[in-house]
């Protein structure tokens, strides 16, 4: 970014000024930060801010975070959005406040209005994902709680999807089995997983029976490939009493834990 050229005289600070409120409107601390890159002589800016003020073309702290809110709401943006931008526009938070409970009031703002509205562009959300539709709304400064509310009132919720369902449904059964399988996870908790992940398991128990027919899957040998990992002592009734629930919590059987057990003590 250039910088500007310094002022020579307080015409250039007082022509900058102008410049710059006439692209958008600006906070007195905005502006004050645009002039002081200009001049060092704080008395031309001291000066022409008071000019630009006499001039209606600067407002004061509280008339101008009223309008920001003001228009902020009539666009959509919730009160978060509205005090963060005001902060870095280096409104007070007193100031903040003040002008946003105004507003509200006189304006009757329903902030859970504006996102159902908002909302009500979309017939259905098979287009988009949950994640998309709380992420874009929360950004415009809307509470999740709000948001939450709002898209469980919609007519077509039942069609918004989280990333994980849409991927869940996508997802090929026996390839998820054999990753889980992999991982030396037994079978009890490989059902749970996918339904962690929104996978169908309807077929589950035929897929696991055809990949132990085809010899692809063997629980009996995993469960001994678990038990390896561990150093218990199985002659000890307290520890051989560990190894079995730690076996369980994995998702073995008991047959397939009991002869992981007799295999290791041999």
């Amino acid at each position: 970014m250039k910088k500007p050229y310094p002022a020579k005289t307080i015409q250039n600070v007082i022509n900058s000024a102008i410049y710059h409120l006439n692209l958008r409107d600006h906070s007195e601390h905005e502006l004050r930060k645009k002039l002081e890159a200009k001049t060092e002589q704080q008395d031309w800016i001291e000066t022409v801010l008071q000019q630009m003020k006499d001039f209606g073309y600067l407002k004061d702290d509280l008339p101008f975070a009223l309008h920001f809110s003001e228009r902020a709401f009539s666009n959509e943006y919730g009160q978060q959005y509205i005090k963060q931008k005001l902060k870095t526009k280096g409104i007070p938070e007193s100031i903040i406040e003040q002008a946003l409970a105004e507003i509200i009031d006189k304006n009757q703002i329903s902030e859970l209005a504006i996102i159902t509205s908002r909302l009500s562009n979309y017939e259905d959300f098979s287009q988009t994902t949950q994640e998309k539709v709380t992420n874009d709304l929360t950004k415009r400064g809307f509470s999740f709680q709000d948001v939450s509310t709002a898209i469980t009132e919609h007519a077509a919720a039942d069609t918004l999807l989280s990333k994980a369902k849409i991927k869940g449904m996508n997802a090929d059964l026996e390839t998820e089995v054999l990753k889980l399988v992999r991982k030396l996870k037994g079978k009890t908790v490989i059902k749970q997983e996918l339904k962690m992940k929104h996978v169908d398991i309807t077929h589950l128990e035929q897929v696991l029976y055809d990949l132990e027919e085809a010899g692809e899957v063997d629980f009996y040998e995993n469960c001994q490939l678990v038990l390896a990992k561990k150093r218990f002592d199985l002659s000890d009734f307290k520890d051989k009493s560990k190894a079995y629930a730690y076996l369980s919590s994995k998702g073995y059987s008991s047959d397939e834990i009991k002869e992981a057990m007799a295999a290791a003590s041999n």
